[in-house]
């Protein structure tokens, strides 16, 4: 549980844009802790058997202080959404949380698909 002074509680919002109805985009903010990392996935794994997308568009500008946890959570995102035959397509993601990926070796892992933002 959180204190009051630390950061909100991670949330995932999953939306059909009506313009875009092959597309899902998944909006991750907040603080990832560890009892997060399996939590945030769950949501979106029924928003894709009911969607079917082919693009997902993961944003992640509203993570607080990505850590190890947060790319543990973006990473089961990407193994649910390739899972049910979608690209992922990660955005918005700070030079921080960019940084970390790299550092973790998985900048390649998740530029699978255009417009990524991230470097292969």
């Amino acid at each position: 549980m959180r204190a009051p002074d630390e950061s909100p509680a991670a949330t995932i919002d999953v939306r059909r844009p009506a313009q875009h109805p092959q597309t899902l985009l998944v909006i991750v903010a907040g603080r990832i802790d560890r009892i997060d990392v399996a939590r945030l996935p769950e949501r979106l794994i029924h928003a894709l058997a009911a969607n079917r997308p082919s693009l997902v568009i993961c944003d992640v500008s509203g993570l607080v202080r990505p850590d190890a946890a947060a790319v543990d959570a973006i990473c089961r995102i990407r193994v649910a959404v390739r899972r049910h035959g979608a690209r992922l397509q990660l955005r918005n993601a700070s030079a921080a949380f960019l940084e970390l990926l790299d550092l973790m070796g998985l900048c390649d892992v998740l530029a699978d698909a255009p417009g990524s933002g991230l470097q292969a």
